[in-house]
């Protein structure tokens, strides 16, 4: 079973919310939401739905063009539910936002450990009839295809 989702995104200004260049933490949602579906996909060959977000914290904000890395891990799986756990990590960010003189436009600054900055948790739910098991290659395998036959 894979167990970890990893989107890397690098913040492009269609993500931006102000002119500031901070996008929105709607905005971040919509990333753990590709995480997460692409770990669920992969787990159970379905996208699942979402029930709630709990424990959700921002320590930081995401700027455009930062490098960013959002990642859903499987913490828990029940009969029908499954508890993802959510990190949001800054890679880099460019040399110009932090204050680095002399930086060209596209120059950029790697952190030396992924800087932590937001984490929470999701419930997902797949109906047992949609259970399709683990999907190894990512192609989901249609169980009533026979039937239909």
């Amino acid at each position: 079973m894979r167990d970890t989702s990893v989107l890397s995104y690098k913040i492009t200004t269609a993500d931006g919310a102000n002119q500031e260049g901070i996008i929105s933490v709607g905005r971040q949602f919509d990333f753990w939401g590709d995480a997460e579906t692409e770990l669920m996909i992969l787990n159970d060959g379905d996208e699942s739905l979402c029930l709630g977000y709990k424990d959700v914290h921002f320590y930081d904000d995401i700027y455009v063009g930062d490098q960013i890395e959002f990642k859903a891990t499987m913490a828990r799986i029940g009969n029908t539910s499954r508890t993802l756990k959510l990190e949001t990590f800054k890679i880099a960010t460019p040399s110009k936002r932090i204050g680095i003189k002399d930086a060209k436009d596209s120059d950029m600054y790697y952190y030396d450990e992924p800087k932590l900055i937001s984490e929470g948790s999701v419930v997902l739910v797949v109906r047992k009839e949609l259970q399709r098991g683990r999907q190894p290659d990512g192609i989901i395998r249609n169980p009533w295809k026979e039937i239909a036959d």
